[in-house]
């Protein structure tokens, strides 16, 4: 499934950001920040309901690492974010899940990161930038938006 869902989208710029312990972060969901900026350790992201600090579109999934396994792995999990480009993010499916009506409006994701349809979800803005939506797709039997981040 996955060269069908990575030959829709155009990653522009993309960059690795920190998943906190006991955060699972999953594949295609629009992520935030969870600390603010100079936190130290590094920033680190989580699912976004699109209300805090947007970053990008996380590109694969990141377990909960709990219960913790005790190695080094628990404590330094890396995700890429697709940051700018036309990306894939995962639909809500059901009642919400994106039609071809919502293609030109702005992204709007429920409280996982999922995007839903207009009116159905919070708007998302990235650098006081809303990402518009340019496709609604379904592969595999699941859905998706092609969205473009500038």
């Amino acid at each position: 499934m996955a060269a069908p869902v990575y030959g829709k989208q155009y990653i522009r710029f993309a960059e690795s950001f920190r998943v906190a312990e006991g955060t699972a972060v999953r594949e295609f969901r629009v992520v935030q920040l969870a600390g603010a900026p100079g936190d130290h350790p590094p920033l680190l992201v989580v699912e976004s309901n699109g209300a805090g600090s947007v970053v990008g579109v996380s590109q694969y999934d990141v377990n909960d690492n709990v219960p913790p396994t005790g190695f080094a792995t628990d404590r330094v999990r890396m995700l890429t974010v697709a940051t700018s480009g036309l990306l894939l993010v995962s639909a809500e499916a059901g009642a919400n899940v994106p039609v071809a009506g919502d293609i030109g409006a702005p992204l709007e994701v429920n409280a996982t990161g999922q995007a839903v349809t207009t009116g159905a979800g919070t708007a998302v803005l990235v650098n006081a930038t809303a990402p518009v939506i340019r496709d609604v797709i379904a592969i595999g039997g699941v859905d998706y938006v092609l969205v473009s981040f500038s």
